[in-house]
């Protein structure tokens, strides 16, 4: 028994020595293609950090060093700019294509060497950040703002718009504010401001081979509601939830469960909320279509009333760089107590880091 486990040990030990020297040998190909025989550091830099003496480039080549910048973007997003030219994916024709100059196995080894220029750890990385989806929460942290219309019909029509603002905070985390405002159709028409909601996000885990994340997050519901609108109960209430998300080769899902609490007792009622959307990419493109279908689910505790919806839409990349983005879809209810007929929802999405909203 020992002789067996003195084997597996050492066999462990052996195949983790050649994990490292596989390492070590895929960045030293990688630096020497970098370096010299596809000369990117001629623009560059030898450090990643685009600066060149006596070169002046318009606009300048970005800070492969920035680990917000490195992190974000997946694999075969910084290959498909190597070997088509940075025109492949909106970004500056300075950067010229090498797709007949190297082989796809090569510009897989550079990409991996410039992923090093990255020297901090725990940025969530570009494989995991998955389209956004219409009502279930996104487990990635983003630097992203949001216009997001609605409509729903059922005894009394009502037309919503939230303002979303997203902003990273340091390597896992996001803060958020949402600002709804409400227009309810009838005799008087009513409109006004629905409850303000501020949220944090943090990246609890990740998993970039096995393309899976999970994150936490705390919502804040301010009492700023006009009652009766439906985007609000004028109340302090507490949302606390879970966000994930998992690749597969040719989908992915992503699930969120919610759990939201009024602050003081009487002022609305408990609710959880689950949501499961399945992407199918028909394109491994930025500027693509990407149909979603989304199982929504919301239940009072108190009650044990459960309500189910579904939700299918189309998500548009609408740039090369797919920083701007459109979503179209309409939820229905599934349950036999319907509380409306339909909802048709929305929302056009700017990535305000990767570029201007117009390019």
């Amino acid at each position: 028994m020992k002789s067996r486990l003195l084997v597996f040990a050492l066999a462990g030990t052996a195949s983790a020595g050649w994990s490292q020297e596989e390492h070590t040998a895929v960045y030293a190909r990688g630096k020497f293609m970098y370096e010299d025989y596809a000369g990117c550091a001629s623009c560059h830099g030898m450090d990643g950090r685009g600066r060149v003496a006596g070169l002046t480039l318009d606009p300048p080549p970005p800070d492969l060093s920035d680990c917000s910048f490195n992190s974000r973007e997946p694999h075969r997003d910084w290959a498909a700019v190597i070997a088509r030219g940075g025109g492949a994916r909106g970004l500056s024709m300075s950067m010229p294509a090498y797709g007949e100059v190297l082989t796809p196995a090569q510009i897989d080894t550079i990409v991996t060497y410039l992923k090093t220029f990255c020297t901090e750890n725990g940025w969530p990385a570009g494989e995991l950040n998955f389209r956004r989806p219409q009502i279930t929460a996104k487990a990635f942290p983003e630097n992203e703002a949001l216009l997001l219309p609605s409509f729903t019909s059922g005894k009394s029509e009502a037309a919503a718009t939230r303002f979303v603002y997203e902003r990273r905070w340091g390597k896992r985390g996001q803060w958020e504010i949402a600002v709804p405002f409400a227009h309810e159709s009838g005799s008087p028409a009513r409109r006004g401001l629905g409850d303000v909601e501020m949220s944090a996000k943090y990246v609890l885990a990740q998993h970039a081979a096995a393309r899976f994340i999970l994150s936490g997050g705390l919502e804040t519901g301010l009492p700023t509601a006009d009652l009766g609108l439906g985007v609000g109960n004028g109340a302090w209430k507490l949302v606390p939830y879970l966000a994930a998300a998992k690749g597969f080769a040719a989908f992915y899902l992503q699930a969120s469960v919610k759990y939201e609490t009024p602050v003081q007792a009487g002022a609305g009622v408990r609710e959880l909320r689950y949501d499961l959307a399945f992407t199918l990419p028909l394109t491994r493109e930025k500027k693509g279509l990407f149909p979603m279908l989304e199982l929504n689910g919301l239940t009072v505790p108190k009650t044990d009333k459960t309500e189910w919806f579904l939700t299918p839409q189309l998500y548009l990349g609408l740039v090369r760089r797919g920083h701007v983005a459109f979503s179209f879809g309409s939820q229905l209810p599934l349950s036999r107590a319907r509380p409306f007929n339909y909802r048709i929802m929305g929302f056009l999405l700017w990535e305000y880091a990767d570029g201007g909203l117009w390019w």
